[in-house]
């Protein structure tokens, strides 16, 4: 060892072990508190001063309540009573109010010193609070997401199940811990997950609810890499239930490629008569209701080209209009089988004497139905009256997407059209 690294560590030695302990205490990360047996400030360290905002010479002979908020000063007043009296350290959380009055989370570990004082040494909790807090609300958003996350080991053991989770799959927490992933996936499925070492975007899956009803999925999966980030530990699997979409779009593809066989074979006069004619034959051969009304909305789906259509009667003992027939709409919407007439759209229309044409139906007060709609991807309506012979009879509802909600609008074919429903809704019922 040179002679000089010698003679310097020869000196701090030789400091008197009072002054070695005070520049331990200067130097400390921790707040340091000292007090005497009333609980008077007699000294603090730069730390201490720092978090606080005050100076030594501010807090030297105020009591240490002072520096708490009222919770803490209480917990500590009781502990100052019973440990601490006793001879007894403690360790606790508590919040320390700054000269400018925040609120510091610290862990406070109080100490008795021989002469009836005390210290207390403090660790500043703000960031750990951060942290757990920011943990937290992720937590939460995980668990109460309405989209499936789904975080499984890379022998397909799930170790995380989300409320979105059960929702579209039907399983409880409880049922899908340490479970294998094929309990709702087929087995070719997982493996073909469990062989992916990057993120996958837009993955569409076949799952099984519990109630062994198949789902469509898309997801996305990513890989949670171990600590030598060479091989895959868990992957966290984000999915939505597409399958009402999957079949809605089905239905719009055989839509489309009848309307356009229609088109190609006969162009749009042709078919505007023939449905006329269509309509005609089947009042004149006494068809039933049900028959007609499922032929006039489907006629009317393939003349306007909407997303959908509902027609519904006028039951003029009850004053509602009930569901009769519908296109481009699931079971779920049957659940609005019967709508009062009293201070709805379509008696607005009605006192309007003209259809009503709503561009977003999610943003009219009235419309009582904002959640079917989009849950169906609908957005524009045109409400038609039907009134045969002075008195109402119905209602005709066309409804468009968002990608083309203007064009509902354009086919003055179909209010015209609508003449023809009236006479036929009007004589059915």
């Amino acid at each position: 060892m040179p002679a000089k690294l010698k003679l310097k560590l020869k000196l701090k030695l030789s400091l008197p072990p009072d002054v070695i302990y005070k520049r331990l205490v200067e130097h400390m990360n921790e707040a340091v508190w000292m007090g005497d047996e009333h609980e008077r400030t007699v000294y603090a360290n730069p730390k201490f001063c720092e978090i606080m905002g005050y100076t030594l010479k501010e807090m030297l002979g105020r009591e240490s309540y002072e520096f708490w908020d009222e919770e803490s000063a209480k917990r500590v007043k009781n502990v100052n009573l019973t440990k601490r009296k006793k001879g007894i350290s403690s360790s606790y959380e508590g919040n320390l109010l700054t000269k400018d009055g925040r609120k510091i989370p610290v862990l406070l570990s109080g100490t008795p010193l021989p002469d009836g004082g005390t210290i207390g040494i403090m660790t500043n909790l703000t960031e750990l609070k951060k942290k757990e807090e920011a943990e937290k609300i992720l937590g939460s958003a995980v668990q109460y997401a309405t989209d499936a996350i789904v975080i499984f080991d890379n022998k397909g053991r799930i170790n995380t199940w989300n409320k979105g989770a059960k929702i579209i799959f039907g399983y409880k927490k409880e049922e899908m811990m340490n479970a294998k992933l094929e309990k709702v996936f087929p087995k070719d499925s997982i493996k073909n997950l469990l062989q992916h070492s990057s993120v996958l975007y837009n993955l569409e899956l076949k799952g099984l609810h519990k109630n062994k009803r198949p789902i469509d999925i898309s997801a996305t999966l990513t890989p949670i890499f171990s600590e030598d980030k060479k091989t895959t530990a868990y992957c966290l699997l984000i999915a939505r239930d597409i399958t009402n979409q999957t079949k809605f779009e089905e239905e719009l593809t055989m839509k489309y490629q009848k309307l356009k066989e229609i088109n190609n074979k006969f162009g749009i006069i042709r078919r505007q008569m023939d449905y006329i004619f269509e309509i005609l034959d089947l009042l004149k051969s006494h068809s039933d209701p049900k028959t007609i009304a499922d032929f006039i909305v489907s006629s009317i789906i393939m003349l306007t080209r909407v997303d959908a259509c509902v027609l519904r009667r006028y039951n003029s003992q009850k004053d509602t209009l009930e569901f009769i027939a519908g296109f481009g709409v699931d079971e779920s919407w049957k659940g609005k089988a019967s709508l009062r007439y009293n201070k709805s759209l379509i008696e607005k229309a009605v006192l309007q004497k003209t259809p009503l044409k709503i561009i977003d139906v999610t943003k009219e007060p009235r419309y009582h139905s904002a959640y079917l709609a989009k849950k169906h991807n609908l957005c524009s309506l045109l409400l038609i009256p039907l009134q045969f012979k002075g008195k109402l009879v119905g209602s005709l509802s066309l409804y468009s997407s968002p990608q083309k909600k203007l064009e509902i609008f354009e086919n003055e074919f179909i209010e015209k059209y609508a003449k023809l429903v009236e006479v036929a809704v009007g004589t059915m019922f």
